[in-house]
C-alpha cells in the first residue's frame, strides 16, 4: 500500500512541475476585422425562416404572425 501512495505522490509532483515549467499554449481568438453585423443577422433570420417553412402549416402561420408583430422598426429602442 505504501507504493500506491508513493505513485500518487509522484504523479502529483510531476503534474506540479509540468504546470510550473511548461508554458501554457496560447489561445488566439479569430475576429474578422470588418464584420458586417447586419448581414450576419439577416443570414440568421433567413435560416430561421427556412426552418420555419419546414414546420406544419398551422405552426408556420403562428411563426409568421409573431414575426410580423415583433418586427423591429430600427430606432434601437425596442429590446
Amino acid at each position: 500500500m505504501r507504493w500506491l501512495w508513493r505513485l500518487i505522490t509522484l504523479v502529483v509532483f510531476f503534474g506540479l512541475i509540468k504546470t510550473l515549467f511548461v508554458p501554457r499554449p496560447k489561445t488566439f481568438i479569430a475576429w474578422p476585422e470588418e464584420q458586417n453585423w447586419v448581414e450576419k443577422i439577416q443570414g440568421e433570420l433567413r435560416q430561421w425562416q427556412r426552418l420555419s417553412q419546414d414546420l406544419p402549416a398551422s405552426i408556420e402561420v403562428e411563426v409568421r404572425r409573431l414575426w410580423n408583430n415583433y418586427k423591429p422598426n430600427g430606432n434601437g429602442k425596442e429590446v
